[in-house]
């Protein structure tokens, strides 16, 4: 009977192993695809300007059970990965909120907003763009073309509707308080 234990604990094990693994497989180790720019410096021949920013709100922080303890906080952090280099995007965040109608607009009510936005130097050519927001455990993938005049990508963000704590005319709508689904990444 000991040995099914071990045994079974060893498969646990084994099992925890390969998610942790699988989660950082998100974020490459390469470093020689993208340089961060500094205000000022000169653009090589063979260089291009991409400036890359989000915005995503957040309810505020909440002591509940169950509850992400990184929402409303500075841990709230969102990560781009270019051909197998990664980065954490600078973030800043402030409080927020919107009077707009609820009804069209997922981002109405009170919240934190968080704003990422950098600008790094890289080759023109196609890269393989992904964005990945750990405490929602979301990514999204796409193929980016960058031009010699440089691009802008936005990663937007997608809310869940979930029916709870909502009047029914509310219910299933697209909110910030239920959390990040996705993202759109838009290559301008």
């Amino acid at each position: 009977m000991k040995k099914i234990n071990h045994f079974l604990v060893l498969i646990l094990a084994l099992i925890l192993a390969g998610c942790a693994a699988s989660n950082q497989n998100l974020l490459g180790q390469r470093n020689d695809v993208f340089q961060v720019a500094s205000d000022g410096a000169a653009v090589g021949v063979d260089e291009a300007v991409v400036t890359v920013s989000a915005s995503i709100k957040t309810h505020k922080y909440s002591a509940f059970l169950f509850e992400p303890s990184k929402h409303g906080k500075d841990e709230y952090l969102l990560f781009v990965d270019i051909n197998g280099q990664s980065m954490g995007l600078p973030m800043e965040m402030q409080n927020e909120t919107t009077t707009t109608d609820p009804h069209t607009d997922p981002e109405s009510g009170e919240g934190v907003r968080y704003l990422y936005k950098t600008t790094i130097r890289l080759k023109p050519g196609t890269y393989t763009f992904t964005a990945y927001l750990p405490t929602e455990d979301v990514s999204v993938r796409r193929e980016v073309v960058v031009p010699r005049e440089g691009k802008t990508i936005i990663i937007k963000p997608t809310y869940r509707g979930l029916a709870r704590r909502k009047p029914p005319s509310l219910r299933w709508r697209p909110d910030f308080k239920d959390g990040v689904k996705g993202f759109d990444i838009m290559a301008n």
